[in-house]
């Protein structure tokens, strides 16, 4: 009997493909088998396959019986420790019995990925609208103090207000 593959890495369903050749049961020429696990799924019945055709050829063919081959395909679980496990294939009609070995490896460790920061805006970005978006978030502060602007204002006006004077006086 054969599997293939015959090692499987665990932590997903796997299937694999189960092969036997078992032989013809008196009295017919349809056979079948049954292969078991503890690492499958569950019971695998194993059927012959389709009959091959033939190629055209211009020499003459010997007709041969084709091997007594079955095969099926089981499913090995998810959750499977990593080991070795026996498979038993039990022909249907002749009671033979053939026996594989079935090896599931455990699944490497992932690596953890690096953790992403994510930055969050605290305040909108100063996209020019001047002023027509209304109810947005208050702008902060430039660094210089209102009333400092505000003292300086009045002194510019009453600069001007004097150089007026002056020179309505002189004039």
């Amino acid at each position: 009997m054969q599997l293939v593959p015959a090692r499987v890495q665990g932590g997903a369903t796997r299937s694999i493909r189960v092969r036997a050749f078992c032989p013809l049961p008196q009295g017919g020429t349809a056979y079948r088998a049954t292969a078991r696990s503890d690492a499958f799924t569950g019971l695998v019945t194993l059927t012959q396959p389709p009959p091959a055709t033939p190629a055209v050829s211009s020499t003459p063919v010997t007709a041969v019986a084709p091997p007594p081959e079955v095969h099926g395909f089981a499913l090995v679980d998810e959750d499977t420790d990593p080991g070795q496990f026996q498979v038993e294939v039990k022909c249907e009609g002749t009671n033979d019995i053939g026996k594989a070995t079935l090896t599931v490896v455990a699944r490497p460790r992932a690596t953890p990925n690096p953790t992403r920061t994510r930055i969050v805006p605290s305040r909108a970005p100063r996209a020019g609208g001047g002023g027509t978006a209304a109810g947005g978030p208050a702008e902060e502060p430039s660094g210089i103090p209102g009333g400092v602007i505000a003292a300086g204002l009045v002194a510019a006006l009453a600069g001007g207000i004097a150089v007026a004077r002056r020179r309505s006086k002189a004039g």
